[in-house]
């Protein structure tokens, strides 16, 4: 009777250990994880730069529309939604804040998975469109 039971359960991979960073969630470009002492200091002073009350304040403001945004695409059905980054540029333009955001995030995560360690699978994919969409709007 086990093995019946085995035999018809039909197990679904959702997602998969990303394959460019095997699942470390890690950047792995060369030299990622070195980025020497100048640009470790120019890192912590952007970081802190970022924490100064007023600065937090616009960053929290533009990551909270940028949110905003995010839901109202994806409640109409948008895959095609602007990075944080990307975003961030279009607001700030090329403004002390944007630079310092960039260079504080620089290097932090893979890419592909950004920094989750985990990929979707084709099933995975189906399985969260369908959610998406259900229940169906009348």
């Amino acid at each position: 009777m086990e093995s019946h039971r085995e035999a018809t359960a039909v197990e679904l991979a959702l997602d998969v250990a990303c394959p460019a960073c095997e699942g470390s969630g890690k950047n792995t470009q060369p030299g990622a994880e070195h980025i020497g002492e100048e640009g470790f200091r120019k890192r912590r002073r952007a970081e802190r730069f970022l924490l100064a009350p007023p600065v937090a304040a616009r960053i929290t403001e533009i990551a909270e529309e940028w949110e905003e945004l995010k839901r109202y695409a994806a409640e109409r059905g948008d895959d095609e939604v602007l990075g944080f980054v990307d975003y961030l540029q279009l607001r700030e333009g090329d403004s002390v804040i944007t630079r310092a955001y960039v260079t504080a995030n620089t290097n932090p995560d893979c890419e592909p998975c950004k920094g989750k360690g985990r990929e979707l699978t084709e099933e995975g994919k189906k399985l969260l469109a369908f959610i998406k969409r259900w229940p169906p709007e009348d």
